[in-house]
């Protein structure tokens, strides 16, 4: 509870990058600070601003430290089916964008990114990521390629700049 306390404290300061540096730095390779953040970032009994405040610093930490996300794969890839705030989905992606993403939650996450891909609704740097991991799956799943393909074409000509040049990238290596 020590932890949660002094994290929620830094949480309530103003989102800027010093201060999810600090909060980085506060909870490093230490398990019980991770689990203290992680219980900000994903529990719902906390106010949602804590779960969106989390999702910087979990972002950052889980890329720079991916065995200590280990623990928590499963619970992330379930909160993307139910999150608070689109920074829970937007950083849990991300994280998979940049580590090695286990193969018993592959089938799963692949099929939220699918969805999160499909829907013009979402925001951008959500289907992006999206794209990625899915093409991360695709490399180790040949026959997941086209339809992967298929999905980017569909959405290309209403992208964003950022989003046609990632997703040209994926279509061109898959259709090599």
């Amino acid at each position: 509870m020590k932890y949660i306390l002094e994290i929620k404290s830094m949480l309530d300061s103003p989102q800027r990058i010093d201060h999810r540096n600090r909060i980085v730095a506060y909870v490093g390779e230490d398990s019980q600070k991770w689990k203290a953040l992680m219980s900000l970032f994903l529990d719902h009994k906390w106010h949602w601003r804590y779960n969106q405040r989390a999702a910087w610093s979990i972002g950052v930490l889980g890329r720079r430290y991916p065995k200590m996300i280990q623990p928590y794969h499963d619970r992330l890839v379930e909160t993307l089916s139910n999150p608070s705030h689109d920074a829970q989905i937007r950083n849990i992606i991300r994280i998979y964008e940049d580590i090695a993403i286990p193969e018993s939650i592959e089938g799963h996450l692949y099929e939220k990114c699918y969805s999160f891909l499909s829907n013009p609704q979402n925001a951008i740097a959500i289907r992006c990521f999206s794209m990625t991991v899915m093409s991360k799956i695709a490399e180790k799943y040949p026959d997941l390629r086209p339809e992967l393909v298929a999905e980017i074409e569909e959405h290309l000509p209403h992208g964003s700049s950022g989003f046609k040049n990632r997703g040209q990238k994926i279509v061109n290596r898959f259709k090599e």
